[in-house]
């Protein structure tokens, strides 16, 4: 067993002590339960000054997974896997279907897309960005987060989320 150090003096701190805290949760495919998944992972994240971050593509994530896969479907479900770590991981998984999850910043023409654009400001917020899967057994598309960085102030994810 090994010893722990005692006397931490912040919440972080305490959360950063031990080894990286990984949860993995399911929900129903529907869109009541995106709030559901984001207010959990922020809860999961609170204290790191990375709460609005979180709370977006979390949203994002889950809000796509509902809406372009078969997770959306009567019976369907999406997975959320977070782990709290320096590097912290966001991701979700879905039942595949629909296409692929894609990343656009323009349509031919020079012109901005109406939809597409969460995935953009996902990959901005993030260090790193991915998918994984396919239209058959499902994608998880990842968001990695630095904790060590320091958060700057992001007002404008406080407007899309509503908050």
């Amino acid at each position: 067993m090994s010893k722990r150090k005692w006397g931490c003096s912040s919440p972080a701190d305490w959360l950063r002590l031990s080894e990286p805290m990984a949860w993995r949760r399911t929900y129903a495919g529907r869109l009541d339960q995106i709030p559901v998944a984001r207010q959990f992972a922020v809860a999961l994240f609170a204290g790191t000054g990375y709460e609005d971050e979180v709370a977006f593509i979390v949203t994002e994530l889950t809000s796509n997974a509902v809406r372009h896969t078969r997770s959306g479907e009567h019976g369907g479900w999406f997975g959320l896997e977070l782990t709290l770590a320096d590097l912290a991981y966001l991701a979700v998984t879905d039942q595949g279907g629909r296409g692929f999850p894609t990343v656009v910043v323009e349509q031919p023409g020079g012109e901005r897309c109406e939809h597409g654009r969460g995935l953009l400001t996902v990959s901005e917020l993030a260090v790193a960005v991915g998918t994984h899967g396919n239209r058959d057994v499902g994608h998880t598309v990842w968001a990695d987060l630095d904790l060590k960085a320091r958060p700057e102030a992001r007002p404008d994810l406080a407007i899309v989320l509503g908050m």
